[in-house]
């Protein structure tokens, strides 16, 4: 019976020890981003009968120790913490973010500090490529459903033109202004091709007053351009003109003519861009005009054009969905890629490969690939880490455990060798 003792000490020892091994890793990895920390679990051994069942129906079974049953993983969250840097990402929830390493092979990941390489691909600290949507519709939206890819960002990255096609602007001529003066505003228009091109505005006023109200009631306005921006020889002008006409006012300062919105027809331009038509709203959407002619200072108080010239890649945002969206220097936002996600049927099936990595296996099932806030995965959450989920004052303590049990078991031994001692002394 003693040298069963042994054998029985001997396996506590061995199932504590290794409880203490999963407590040392799990304490050694509190600061890895993402980790998610483990415990051990024991099981008996398989116990043999001693003797005949008793009348009670009590099998009599002596049991033969302990073992470690599994290492059970475990992926309840960890805290955030929030980073200065955009391509930090944490996950709120579940499910994991999906990457590829060099020769191919699809690992998963909780932890989510990524950079961009020397390439422009969004990868870990391992150089494994996060996955994503790359596919466009035809306004230029990100598809998310199909084939993946690696997310690719160059820096060079450029977002096109918009022509102008109109502009409003938002004035009072003064109905007391001297006839010598004129009024010149600059209105920048964009060609087809994004250069930015300044169209004149001449105001000028005209002597229409009559000794009774003694004010001014009418202006002709010209839109010039230079002639080195048109694609034309100059007739000796100053400039284009492009478009002219009159503005009245009634007794009041309110616009009688133009009664309606102009259109300017500008180019073809000296640099190969297509001409254009741009609208001078002289009527906002609701049909009130935005010109006025009242006895106050000439100006504009805004100032509205449509077209941008060409966009340079300024910054990146991502929204909780995994939407990457670039801001482009003309002002534009532009969806260029959605990350991907997977979940699994049993996440603690998944097999460590180190690295802040797992790979799928029989136990953990295959991934449901999808994206963020979708198929109860949970939300992406950009400038944020996903810290680790070991909790020191646990580890501590069951630490504390593991030792006790670990003293016990040694305990028995000694006992049993005590025992077996005394047994062999009985013949001397």
């Amino acid at each position: 019976m003693a040298q069963g003792a042994f054998y029985t000490g001997l396996s506590g020892l061995q199932a504590h020890s290794n409880a203490i091994e999963v407590i040392g890793n799990n304490l050694a990895n509190v600061n890895t981003v993402g980790f998610k920390s483990s415990r051990a679990n024991f099981a008996d051994f398989f116990n043999v009968s001693s003797g005949h069942i008793g009348g009670s129906g009590s099998t009599n079974q002596v049991g033969l120790g302990t073992g470690l049953m599994s290492i059970q993983q475990l992926f309840h969250q960890g805290a955030l913490q929030p980073t200065e840097v955009e391509t930090d990402l944490a996950i709120q929830g579940s499910g994991f973010f999906n990457l590829k390493t060099a020769d191919g092979l699809s690992v998963y990941a909780r932890s989510g500090n990524f950079s961009f390489d020397n390439q422009g691909f969004l990868v870990n600290p391992g150089g494994d490529r996060l996955q994503g949507y790359n596919t466009r519709d035809s306004a230029g939206d990100i598809v998310p459903t199909g084939a993946l890819s690696d997310i690719q960002v160059s820096t060079g990255l450029t977002a096109p033109p918009e022509v102008t096609g109109l502009f409003r602007m938002d004035l009072n001529l003064d109905a007391n202004e001297e006839l010598t003066n004129t009024w010149q505003p600059t209105v920048p228009v964009y060609d087809a091709l994004g250069e930015e091109h300044s169209l004149q505005l001449v105001f000028t006023p005209v002597d229409t007053s009559t000794p009774a109200d003694g004010q001014l009631d009418q202006w002709t306005w010209e839109a010039q351009l230079p002639w080195d921006d048109v694609a034309e020889a100059s007739d000796g002008s100053a400039a284009k003109v492009v478009g002219s006409g009159t503005i009245t006012f009634d007794g009041t300062g309110k616009l009688v003519t133009p009664a309606a919105n102009q259109t300017l027809a500008i180019g073809p331009w000296a640099n190969g861009a297509a001409g254009q038509n741009v609208d001078w709203e002289f009527y906002n959407g609701s049909g009130d005009p935005v010109v006025t002619g009242y006895a106050a200072a000439t100006g504009d108080t805004s100032l509205i054009v449509d077209g941008y010239g060409v966009g340079r890649l300024h910054s990146l945002s991502i929204n909780d969905d995994g939407l990457i969206n670039g801001v482009f220097t003309n002002g534009q936002t532009l969806q260029l890629s959605k990350i991907s996600m997977v979940s699994f049927n049993n996440p603690d099936g998944l097999f460590r490969r180190g690295d802040n990595t797992y790979m799928a296996s029989v136990g953990s099932g295959a991934p449901s690939v999808g994206t963020a806030q979708s198929g109860g995965r949970g939300a992406i959450i950009s400038r944020a880490l996903e810290l680790s989920n070991v909790d020191i004052t646990e580890q501590f303590t069951n630490m504390i455990v593991a030792e006790r049990g670990y003293q016990s078991n040694s305990r028995v031994i000694t006992t049993a060798d005590e025992i077996l001692q005394e047994t062999l002394s009985i013949k001397r």
